[in-house]
Formats: structure tokens, sequence, C-alpha cells
């Protein structure tokens, strides 16, 4: 099973304004309960890396997200139907290390699905799907990025 630093084979091609998205938005979600947990961190820095972002550059802007008021709270909108589909899969393992989401967080992922055409339903089954994995089976360490052969363009 591949890890953060280890090199994929990319099928599907991410521009850089989308990784960029991508990022920001992931940002924008673990400050939304106003706490960064050491897991949030881990799962930030591993799929910055996927993203091709440079491990100095994502320590900074996690360590400055809180304070930062050029990165806003709006919900992000992919230009490709499949990232915006990772991006919330990846979204969800990142908000919910247990088996609750923080309600601004819930929010705002409803925001983004919305923004990106995705059902309230589909974001539903999303959440019943991972919460379903979890009480089966610890969790692989893979990203949605990585799971759909999805890195930099």
């Amino acid at each position: 099973m591949p890890s953060a630093g280890v090199n994929l084979t990319i099928e599907m091609q991410i521009p850089v304004l989308e990784r960029s998205k991508y990022f920001r938005g992931l940002l924008v979600l673990i400050r939304k309960d106003q706490n960064i947990a050491p897991r949030e961190r881990e799962l930030i820095l591993q799929i910055g890396s996927l993203l091709d972002f440079d491990p100095r550059f994502c320590e900074a802007a996690i360590d400055d997200v809180m304070k930062n008021p050029n990165i806003t709270d709006e919900p992000v909108a992919f230009s490709d139907p499949q990232t915006a589909e990772c991006f919330v899969m990846d979204a969800i393992r990142l908000a919910c290390p247990s088996y609750n989401v923080h309600p601004h967080e819930l929010a705002w992922l409803k925001a983004v699905a919305q923004a990106n055409g995705l059902s309230d339903a589909w974001l539903d089954t999303q959440f019943q799907n991972f919460f379903e994995m979890r009480s089966k089976l610890a969790l692989p360490e893979i990203s949605a990025l990585q799971r759909m052969g999805s890195g930099p363009g």
C-alpha cells in the first residue's frame, strides 16, 4: 500500500490551481473547530506531499492557518467532478478522527458538496461508507488521491 513520499503512477493529472484549492480547502476545514489535532496535521502533510507541495510550505501553512486572514472560508469548487469527490472523501477522513464530526466542519462540507454539484444524499452516503469501513477495520493509511491515482499535473 503506498504511503506519503512514495512515487505513484499518475493516471489523472490535477492542475496546479486545483491542487492549491484542494490544499486550501483542507486547511479551511481543520480550522473550523478551532483546533488542529496531531492526526489532522499528519493527514494534511501526507496529502500535501501527494499534491507535490514542499513539506516546509505545508508545515508553515498549517501553523499559520488559524491567524491567516487571506485564507477565506468560501467552499472550494473544482472544475473536475472526480477531484471534487476525491476532496470530499479526504475531507471526511480529516473531519472524523472519531465517530463524530464538529458541526462547523459538517456545515462547511455540505457547502462544499453543494458548490460542486454533489447532493446531500451523496454526502450522507460517503459518511456512512466511511463509518462503516471504520467500524469493520482500521482505515488504511491512504488518501482518496492515492486510491484514485491522482497527482500533480
